[in-house]
């Protein structure tokens, strides 16, 4: 195998059996130990909450280095007890390298703006900044007063996208385009970014924001899409440890 897998590797998991779906994500686990045969991973978390991957099962696993991200498959064959709960697999026989970002998925819960754009302001090209682009030919119908944002929470995050939960009063469909203002800190500016709904549907158990829309990011510059990938392994490293911690204390 030419790639490496260290212990200590923050690595992403989900089953084989959801490969295809796109809103079932990858939960973050680690390399925990391993042996001639056999790798030690963690437990998978959703959250802080475990996720249960019956024995036989076959699972992608995903993890990136300074020089990219990677995919291989495996098994899982076993479960163990140490200071945490360990899941024994397979070592894979190849790895392949993945240009696949938007696996670094994570559900989150932050609060957004955004606003509807019209299909020539969109056609017209993506500028490198918000300010670029209210110097531009568009600024009479874009520079418009903050009143005229909308606002959504952010479920689910992503390189490439995102799922959000929206009013139904904003009456979102597929196709729609959409200027957006992501926060990911209170110190740093939101990220700002064009994208295009791909699915609505009706969440009828919420309450004001009773409608999951699905997010593509259709324009956005790479500096910002590492920032955005970056927050969200830096949330799942954070929420790792916190697990682990957890599992130390019972």
């Amino acid at each position: 195998m030419a790639i490496k897998l260290e212990i200590n590797q923050r690595i992403q998991v989900r089953s084989s059996r959801y490969a295809k779906t796109h809103n079932k994500p990858f939960y973050a686990s680690r390399i925990e130990e391993e042996d001639s045969e056999f790798l030690y991973i963690a437990e998978p978390l959703d959250g802080t909450v475990p996720v249960f991957l019956p024995l036989g099962e076959e699972i992608e696993v995903i993890f990136f280095n300074e020089k990219g991200a990677y995919l291989f498959k495996s098994i899982v064959l076993g479960r163990v007890e140490r200071n945490i709960r360990l899941l024994r697999i397979a070592k894979p026989d190849t790895v392949e390298k993945t240009n696949r970002r938007d696996f670094f998925r994570l559900k989150v819960f932050i609060p957004f703006s955004f606003r509807i754009l019209d299909d020539n302001i969109y056609q017209h090209g993506f500028p490198e900044s918000q300010v670029a682009l209210k110097g531009t030919v568009l600024r009479p119908q874009i520079a418009r007063d903050e009143a005229d944002k909308c606002e959504g929470i952010i479920k689910d995050l992503s390189g490439g996208g995102a799922l959000v939960a929206v009013s139904d009063k904003l009456e979102l469909k597929v196709n729609d385009h959409l200027e957006m203002w992501l926060p990911l800190g209170y110190d740093i500016d939101p990220i700002y970014l064009w994208g295009d709904v791909v699915r609505v549907t009706l969440n009828s158990e919420a309450g004001k924001w009773n409608h999951d829309v699905g997010i593509s990011f259709s324009k956005i510059s790479e500096r910002d899409r590492d920032s955005i990938i970056a927050h969200i392994l830096n949330l799942q490293r954070d929420l790792l440890q916190k697990g682990a911690l957890q599992s130390e204390e019972k």
